[in-house]
């Protein structure tokens, strides 16, 4: 009989060379239950111990914090930005960082680079300059895995990508309004069963946003067919008005996840001034959706006014060519008098403040109303103007609401209403470009933490919508929970200061109260100032 020497070894007198450890935590986990009271310790880029009291004789940490009245928590999921472009020139990402991001999911709206051929990525680059401006960098990517490459332990955050729709149409059927089937179908799904192999989570659509609006019904519901297949996720900025004429996207975007069995996600749907107080309205259907078996998430960013880049003005025919095609009407006499008719006959916006323009800066935090006037000209005129003499390079917020307090206390009340919701998240919404973004870009998640404090709404919920449930909605793996063996993404707010200080007139401050940041084990924010490492990982 062999012998056998078994040691024991009392795990309280085992010493574990730890990276962190947080003394006397307030630990909010990110699964909605109640906070509680422990030390976490942190090693090797994960949560190695949890335990309400870890002595100097379990551990050696090389670095000790004492976060007494302070809250940590896994670090928060943007579910929605677009920081596709600017993460690859600004990889330190201060303005998420400083509200405890962790996390983005990118690729949104349809509107990203990769796939693309090196002549589409070039021209679609073109038409994406309101969205990211004129960037810096090289375009020297063409697959999903060559994208993810350059984020991977390059930028100071995780990312996630979503599988952009404009990029099965540009690689088959071009910029045109022409239908996607047939043999360019077939090649479109083959296109995306490559990027789903490559690591992107779903398939995203922006169907206010071209060439991606071309598309029809049938078109989304094959391509989500080849989701379903990766387990990926389905998420759609709806289109409302489809060739012109109004269109009612939910029950399209419904009918897709229906037809397809894809899993189906809601951008920035939230309460606007027609339902403004009355969130049941616009969840009429999504209840009957998710009461039929159909598995819907959504997201909103808690601000009552949105943003975007002004090529979403034009219409439809004139987008068809892409961005060439689009300078050449914006040149003639005749077809800019029909764009600028167009935008003034149908007001998509009744005013916007200006966060974007290359060539003419002077008009940047102006509204539309006093632009068009100084230049004595209608909005649609001006409008195509500086599309034609900014190449696209274009972007916006809409004006806030005249009696802002009175509609940002109702349309709050609809917020967290809807966020009662377990299907229910948030998503920055983040548009960059520009020296006067949305104040969304600088304050989303921490305006919530605010909220929470002046409305006394507990944390434990708000956090599992910011942490546990997105990383559980697109399969982010052992993240967005405080656990041990899971990755150490964690954020050390204080709950009696974190707030936002972004507004329209000052929208690039930074929030204030996120003290500490740790990214994959690693301090992306100390002390609330950056660290200059670079440990986000392309998830």
């Amino acid at each position: 009989m062999p012998l056998y020497i078994i040691y024991i070894i009392s795990y309280e007198r085992l010493i574990w060379l730890v990276d962190i450890l947080f003394k006397r935590c307030t630990i909010i986990d990110g699964t909605g239950r109640a906070q509680y009271k422990s030390d976490i310790a942190v090693k090797n880029g994960k949560i190695m111990l949890v335990n309400k009291r870890i002595t100097r004789e379990q551990v050696s940490p090389k670095i000790v914090i004492d976060i007494e009245g302070k809250v940590i928590c896994p670090g928060f999921v943007d579910t929605h930005t677009h920081s596709d472009m600017i993460l690859l020139y600004d990889r330190q990402h201060v303005s998420g960082l400083s509200q405890g991001v962790t996390t983005e999911i990118i690729g949104q709206d349809g509107l990203s680079y990769a796939p693309l051929s090196e002549k589409n990525l070039c021209e679609y680059s073109k038409y994406l300059r309101g969205l990211n401006g004129i960037f810096p960098v090289p375009l020297d990517f063409n697959s999903v895995k060559q994208y993810r490459e350059k984020l991977n332990n390059q930028v100071a955050i995780n990312t996630a990508y979503l599988f952009p729709h404009c990029a099965v149409r540009l690689e088959t059927v071009g910029f045109k309004d022409t239908p996607l089937v047939g043999a360019n179908l077939d090649k479109a799904k083959d296109i995306l069963k490559q990027g789903m192999i490559e690591g992107a989570k779903g398939l995203s659509t922006g169907l206010s946003y071209f060439p991606g609006a071309f598309s029809d019904t049938n078109e989304l519901v094959e391509l989500c067919k080849v989701i379903v297949e990766y387990n990926g996720v389905y998420a759609t900025h709806l289109r409302t008005v489809y060739r012109g004429k109004p269109f009612d996207g939910v029950a399209e975007a419904i009918e897709i996840a229906r037809r397809s069995g894809v899993k189906l996600h809601f951008s920035h749907y939230k309460t606007g001034p027609a339902t403004l107080g009355h969130p049941d309205e616009i969840m009429k259907k999504i209840y009957r959706a998710v009461s039929d078996g159909i598995d819907i998430s959504l997201e909103l960013y808690p601000y009552p006014y949105g943003s975007s880049f002004a090529a979403m003005f034009l219409p439809y025919w004139a987008n068809d060519g892409g961005f060439d095609a689009i300078m050449q009407h914006l040149s003639d006499k005749k077809t800019k008098k029909l764009i600028a008719d167009h935008i003034d006959r149908e007001n998509l916006l009744e005013d916007g403040i200006i966060c974007n323009l290359i060539n003419n800066t002077q008009y940047i935090g102006m509204k539309f109303s006093e632009v068009a006037a100084l230049r004595n000209q209608t909005k649609g005129q001006f409008i195509c103007d500086l599309l034609y003499e900014e190449q696209l390079a274009f972007s916006f917020y809409e004006v806030p609401p005249k009696d802002l307090d009175k509609i940002e206390y109702i349309f709050i009340s609809d917020l967290l209403g809807l966020l009662d919701n377990d299907y229910y998240m948030v998503g920055s919404d983040a548009i960059f470009a520009g020296d006067n973004p949305h104040p969304r870009t600088y304050g989303s998640f921490t305006k919530l933490l605010r909220i929470c404090r002046e409305r006394g709404v507990k944390l434990e919920k708000i956090i599992n919508r910011m942490t546990g449930l997105p990383c559980k909605r697109f399969n982010i793996k052992k993240r967005g929970i405080v656990k041990e063996g899971y990755f150490a993404d964690l954020v050390v707010f204080d709950p009696q200061t974190v707030t936002d200080t972004s507004t329209p007139s000052f929208s690039r401050n930074l929030s204030r109260g996120i003290e500490y940041v740790v990214v994959n084990g690693k301090f992306a924010l100390y002390n609330s100032g950056v660290t200059g490492i670079f440990a986000g990982r392309s998830l």
